[in-house]
């Protein structure tokens, strides 16, 4: 029974330790189906519940997230990068499906409640391509692989997710697009290829975006783009961890060089003229808590979050929907909790960034 019982503790033992040398595989999948304004997109569903299904063979964490609002979008996003960074090195991949559009040479994603009566509309309503990739390449120690199955909607121009392919620069993510047929039946050509690439004991990023260049490229999809990640090996499925850096050998003890002889005391040097001081740094803009703020305070802040990349609306003083998620994701850039309120320390830091 001694024995057993120390061979069952071996066991569990290595186990554990097994587990904890493989990185965090965590996936989120958002699939919209059902447009507040917009034709359904069945293909969507089947879609995401293949990939859900296979990434989940593979041992990934799987968050889903169906027929999503701008708010919930950007919060999804948000957890997913914060769990991705809490727990280093780790794999993440993200997965969307739903209807995709461009304004001035931007891609947009569109939310299930999306009403885009003029193309500016989204713009306030719509979630930058480029921000989903950004999210998560920030995360430092991190890799993994962002998929955008876009259809276009009806009697709009190309999608135009071609173009995020140019504007994303290679890094620890890959980044997978492609535009779909919404009238064809049954799961995409990319959440097919998805699940032919992930079979196998070991799965690398590289030949992950390589066969799904491959498969894509047979005509299933009527566009696509990839952006293959760069940077230290990474692997979606199985791989080594990275061994730990060998300790330097110590340096080798010398002998006390001898003691040099004196120098002789030169004379004093004349004082060199004293240098004009510094300019003063500009004084720094004091801000209160949003709750005090005036609508010039608040006209100020939408200007910084614009000015920084993280709004796109109206500058209206009105600090709705759009503004609320712009802040989510500057408390994110700077590591605060994302309640969507700016405190009078964060207002600060925020109005001060581009000084």
């Amino acid at each position: 029974m001694r024995a057993c019982l120390l061979v069952g503790l071996a066991t569990l033992c290595w186990n554990t330790s097994s587990a904890q040398s493989q990185p965090l595989r965590t996936a989120l999948i958002i699939s919209n189906s059902q447009y507040a304004d917009l034709p359904p997109l069945p293909r969507c569903t089947t879609s995401a519940a293949l990939v859900r299904d296979s990434l989940k063979a593979k041992g990934f964490e799987v968050v889903e997230r169906s027929d999503v609002r701008r708010g919930e979008f950007d919060a999804a996003i948000g957890a997913l990068a914060k769990r991705t960074a809490a727990t280093p090195p780790s794999v993440a991949v993200l997965y969307y499906c739903g209807y995709a559009r461009e304004f001035n040479g931007r891609p947009f994603l569109l939310p299930a409640a999306a009403n885009i009566t003029r193309d500016n509309d989204v713009l306030t309503q719509g979630l930058i391509a480029k921000s989903l990739v950004d999210s998560l390449a920030r995360v430092g120690d991190s890799s993994g692989v962002v998929v955008i199955d876009g259809f276009q909607p009806p009697d709009t121009p190309a999608t135009g997710l071609a173009k995020l392919g140019e504007q994303v620069q290679p890094g620890s993510f890959a980044v997978i697009g492609a535009n779909n047929d919404a009238a064809a039946p049954g799961p995409t050509a990319t959440a097919q290829a998805l699940r032919g690439q992930l079979t196998g004991e070991e799965v690398s990023l590289e030949k992950f975006v390589a066969g799904m260049r491959a498969e894509l490229g047979k005509g299933g999809a009527n566009a696509a783009f990839f952006v293959a990640a760069s940077g230290r090996p990474a692997f979606l499925v199985g791989g080594k961890p990275p061994p730990a850096p060998a300790a330097p050998p110590p340096p080798p003890v010398a002998a006390a060089p001898p003691a040099p002889a004196p120098a002789p005391t030169p004379a004093p040097a004349p004082s060199p003229p004293a240098a004009a001081p510094a300019p003063a740094p500009p004084p720094q803009q004091v801000m209160v808590d949003e709750d005090r703020m005036s609508d010039q305070d608040r006209r100020q802040v939408q200007v910084m979050l614009a000015t920084l990349g993280y709004y796109s609306g109206r500058i209206d003083a009105t600090f709705g929907p759009e503004t609320r998620a712009a802040i989510r994701r500057y408390q994110f850039e700077i590591k605060a909790e994302m309640t969507g309120r700016l405190t009078a320390e964060q207002a600060t830091k925020l109005v001060n960034s581009v000084r």
